[in-house]
């Protein structure tokens, strides 16, 4: 045994997960291992990752400020990967509902990076600002693992081997830099088929998004990991979140800054 779980467990984990990403299921047993130590999450995830074998596009960041890690029980940032054939750009899509059982939207700030940013642990949001351009975006999310296991299924640690709860990401358009908005605050009116809207996430749950792009850049540099030009980096929800159904339509209306329009079929 290693000082936490040995190796052969957390690939047979990442196995499972990573066959239910493939095969666009949900584990409906506990696993025979769940995890603790965020340092193991981030092991099977990368397991998983290999598993799958995609390019990685970019990052998702969970559990972004203060507010959402008391809200939701995490105790630091649980990043996930992005992968190219989960990427989608532009403001208009329509989706195939069976990818993400179990799915839900999000409405995001996101960032593009314009360089790659040096492999340190020292970034400040000032100093990541002109190198990344902005974007709104929508990501899904959703675990490999079914809502009705216990929770400690759903523990920090589990979620970060559950490559972060990421199913994809949703690129909408680049914010101007003449926009005039405070991202802890500002409106997003998201909605299905017409119906009510999910609720603003307050701006005390909301995290600042350069502040929470620096704290996922600090976190990957630790473990050696940089961005590339190119890559993507969304950083947290401004709405309570909405399923993902299939025959509906999910528009998401970030006001001055664009429009979104997601059709599942």
């Amino acid at each position: 045994m290693t000082a936490t779980i040995a190796t052969d467990a957390l690939e047979q984990l990442a196995d499972r997960l990573a066959e239910a990403w493939m095969n666009h299921r949900t584990i409906d047993t506990v696993p025979p291992v769940l995890l603790t130590d965020r340092q193991d999450g981030y092991r099977v995830q990368d397991f998983m990752a290999r598993r799958l074998g995609g390019t990685v596009a970019g990052w998702k960041a969970g559990a972004t400020s203060d507010g959402m890690r008391r809200r939701d029980g995490h105790d630091g940032i649980v990043p996930g990967r992005v992968f190219a054939d989960r990427l989608y750009l532009g403001a208009e899509h329509r989706l195939d509902a069976a990818l993400f059982p179990g799915g839900h939207l999000e409405p995001e700030f996101a960032f593009r990076f314009l360089e790659s940013p040096d492999l340190r642990t020292d970034w400040t949001p000032a100093a990541l600002a002109p190198i990344v351009a902005p974007h709104i975006a929508v990501e899904i999310i959703g675990s490999r693992l079914d809502a009705d296991l216990p929770a400690t299924c759903r523990a920090t640690a589990m979620t970060i081997a559950d490559n972060g709860n990421g199913f994809a990401l949703v690129i909408g358009p680049e914010i101007s830099p003449d926009a005039r908005y405070d991202p802890l605050d500002h409106a997003v009116d998201m909605r299905i088929d017409g119906g009510p809207p999910a609720p603003n996430v307050p701006p005390w749950i909301r995290a600042q998004p350069l502040a929470a792009l620096a704290d996922t850049v600090n976190l990957l540099a630790a473990r050696g990991i940089t961005l590339e030009a190119g890559q993507y980096v969304t950083t947290g929800s401004a709405t309570d979140t909405l399923p993902v159904l299939g025959g509906s339509t999910v528009n998401a209306d970030f006001g001055i800054l664009g429009c979104m329009r997601l059709t599942f079929a």
